[in-house]
């Protein structure tokens, strides 16, 4: 009589969605982290939580570094004591803290001989690894880049580590569901969601949106730092804040508007996942010509790409779509079908192919990839 066999059990080490503070904003990392745990579960995945959120936004330096330290130590203390539960670790993480939290872990789940799957967000990764000494370099070859799997936001990233086959492009994923509101004639109703950062360009944007006509409104949204100006709003004849928004009455609020502004700048963009929530939303996007963000949001098929930092170039983008109703028209066609191709569970069906094939190569004395083992790095 055959007997069922008991699921994967992951121990999935991530930043997690608390309640929002001034000093603990609910960030696309976080959201994504949940959306991934809510995903693996549905796959079938028995999941042991280790919550590494750290609330340290608005801290002064040394304190920021001592929350950090206490989380790492936290962190390290729970992995060792629940790692032997665990059919493989999984990590969600910034590449800012590659080499400390992912190799450490890697050691970990080395000496308990269980395989670590790493998922990575934003796209600076290769960026974050060029400006690593020679020793750090060589100590990534040797701990966390040995991983049975590194799963990265972009394409390029990919292409960057791809002499390294247990590198995944992963895209960021949503799934919204709902009616898609049929747009018609000139976009009016223009929105902004994101944390009030400076490279984030809202500032550019309400610049942008300033001389607009008057059947026009900018709405911006997201938490604000302690350096954010918020006086910029103060007699603006086009634009208002919202404040900030859970993350599940961000997709009503993109049904209530015609067109989403993404001006960010950020070095660390991947694939933001309000884009792809506008997207499925059936709303284009203006965005800025960041390093990825061009993957993701197609000049003159799904949206428009403007040069980052100008709030000349956005008018004027924003313009060229109020003025032409049959471009705006594909844009919202092409947003749509943009977003069918990020549905989520589509590559976590993917993911969790590839798991559920490590946990069974460690059952068969295999610990990581073994095509990783004798790689290099990328360039």
């Amino acid at each position: 009589m055959s007997t069922k066999r008991p699921p994967p059990r992951i121990l999935f080490i991530a930043p997690l969605p608390g309640r929002e503070s001034t000093t603990d904003v609910i960030g696309g990392t976080k959201v994504l982290a949940s959306e991934m745990l809510v995903e693996l579960r549905a796959q079938g995945f028995e999941i042991d939580v280790l919550d590494n959120r750290a609330s340290v936004t608005n801290l002064s330096p040394w304190k920021r570094q001592a929350v950090r330290l206490a989380r790492l130590l936290r962190v390290l203390f729970e992995t060792a004591r629940r790692i032997r539960h665990a059919d493989l670790v999984a990590l969600v993480l910034a590449p800012y803290a590659a080499n400390i939290l992912a190799s450490s872990i890697w050691l970990l789940a080395k000496a308990a001989r269980r395989p670590l799957a790493l998922r990575f967000t934003g796209s600076d990764l290769d960026l974050v690894y060029r400006r690593y000494s020679f020793l750090a370099r060589s100590f990534a070859r040797s701990t966390w880049l040995r991983s049975a799997l590194v799963y990265v936001e972009s394409r390029w990233l990919q292409r960057h580590f791809a002499a390294r086959t247990n590198f995944r492009w992963f895209p960021n994923t949503r799934n919204i569901q709902g009616p898609v509101r049929i747009r018609r004639g000139a976009p009016a109703r223009l929105v902004f969601l994101g944390r009030l950062m400076k490279d984030k360009g809202w500032a550019e944007a309400l610049e942008a949106c300033r001389g607009l006509p008057e059947d026009c409104h900018f709405q911006v949204f997201g938490p604000y730092l302690p350096e954010t100006d918020l006086s910029l709003f103060e007699g603006h004849p086009r634009a208002s804040y919202g404040g900030p928004l859970p993350p599940e009455e961000i997709p009503r609020i993109l049904r209530e508007h015609d067109l989403l502004l993404f001006p960010s700048y950020c070095e660390g963009e991947g694939y933001p996942t309000v884009v792809l929530e506008a997207f499925q939303c059936g709303l284009p996007v203006v965005a800025a010509r960041a390093r990825i963000i061009p993957e993701l949001v197609e000049h003159e098929e799904n949206g428009l790409i403007v040069e980052p930092r100008s709030a000349a170039a956005l008018r004027s983008a924003i313009e060229r779509l109020r003025e032409d109703s049959e471009l705006y028209r594909r844009l919202c066609s092409g947003a749509k079908r943009q977003g069918e191709q990020f549905r989520s569970p589509y590559w976590y069906g993917r993911m969790a192919s590839e798991l559920r094939s490590v946990c069974r190569s460690r059952k068969m004395g295999f610990e990581e990839s073994p095509a990783a083992a004798g790689e290099t790095a990328g360039r």
